[in-house]
């Protein structure tokens, strides 16, 4: 026997609430002037949508779409969903869309711009109505295409593409300044960088913190060292790279990426060297692996909830027609977790 299709009738009586306040909630209705046409707390809408999922609520996606205008779906394309801080990034993305009333398809473009454009056209097609983007080197085509169809859109740890959107990232100067200087704090003055042969700002924009600390602190460019790494194979290139970084002599190491901080200690493990006595680092973003050492291993830690909250608020903004699609900046800052 076929099981009888919910409804909202049904949504609304699970939750003790009007019919009406169920199809405002699960279609997040704005009236002509961009204003909501009921006030709703967050207690309110939780219970509706948890009694939603509760009966197993599925919405026709082509009927909703006529009726309100939307999907009720953004995309969210990252670089590596499998990157501690960008599988952060979508966890809380997702959580703040669902209380939204949204659905979020995700995207990860590896760096490649060819993957991202597919990415792109493929959740146009889904009609999705807004993305949040992190965009690689050649994506400015594809953030056109976007634009081109009106659909809002938000950038996200990137700062160099000259197009009309929002753009949230953090004060990555600041944050690599901050590395260095607890080296410094620690005794060190031989430090070296790891970073990618990518050229995005927030990777370039770390690289200049780092030099221009370095060259504050009054050290020579002989001693300012940077070692690039493709992004497409950062275990063995690292591995190559490490016995010319050791015969440097470092007293320590910073790095641009979480990734490249967890392959270096790796290989540094793998070669016998006692990470933070033979030689210090300041990792960056969180990982559950620094506490195994001692001292621990402090590190860069972006802030996920602002990043995210942020970035969010401006692409519902611009969804809701509270706001224009037009370019402005939002630089967040960093903290250190020293130990």
């Amino acid at each position: 026997m076929e099981k009888k299709r919910v409804t909202i009738r049904d949504i609304a009586a699970r939750a003790g609430v009007s019919i009406s306040l169920v199809s405002f909630v699960m279609n997040n209705c704005v009236s002509a002037d961009g204003k909501r046409k009921y006030r709703v707390s967050d207690e309110k809408r939780l219970q509706i949508l948890d009694a939603a999922r509760e009966l197993d609520y599925r919405p026709n996606p082509a009927a909703r779409t006529l009726r309100s205008g939307r999907s009720m779906v953004i995309g969210v394309v990252l670089s590596d969903i499998s990157n501690i801080f960008y599988g952060e990034i979508a966890r809380r993305l997702e959580d703040i869309a669902y209380q939204r009333g949204y659905t979020v398809l995700f995207g990860s473009t590896d760096e490649n711009p060819s993957k991202l454009d597919r990415i792109v056209r493929t959740f146009i097609g889904q009609q999705v109505d807004g993305f949040i983007i992190v965009p690689c080197e050649g994506s400015e085509g594809s953030i056109d295409r976007i634009l081109q169809s009106q659909i809002p859109v938000v950038v996200l740890d990137r700062r160099d593409l000259p197009v009309e959107a929002p753009t949230v990232v953090i004060d990555n100067v600041g944050a690599m300044g901050k590395a260095v200087d607890l080296l410094f704090g620690q005794g060190a003055r031989r430090i070296d960088m790891i970073s990618y042969t990518l050229r995005v700002s927030s990777i370039m924009e770390r690289e200049e913190g780092y030099i221009r600390r370095m060259r504050d602190a009054g050290l020579g460019e002989e001693q300012i060292r940077i070692h690039r790494v493709p992004f497409e194979s950062i275990d063995e290139t690292v591995h190559r790279m490490m016995p010319e970084i050791l015969a440097g002599a470092p007293e320590g190491l910073v790095f641009a990426t979480n990734s490249l901080t967890l392959s270096a200690i790796r290989d540094l493990t793998r070669r016998g060297l006692r990470v933070q006595k033979d030689i210090r680092i300041v990792g960056f973003d969180d990982s559950e692996v620094y506490s195994l050492f001692s001292p621990p291993i402090s590190h860069i830690q972006q802030p996920v909830e602002e990043i995210c909250r942020v970035s969010s608020d401006e692409l519902f903004d611009l969804i809701d027609g509270h706001a224009e699609q037009r370019r402005r900046e939002r630089i967040l800052d960093s903290r250190i977790v020293e130990h």
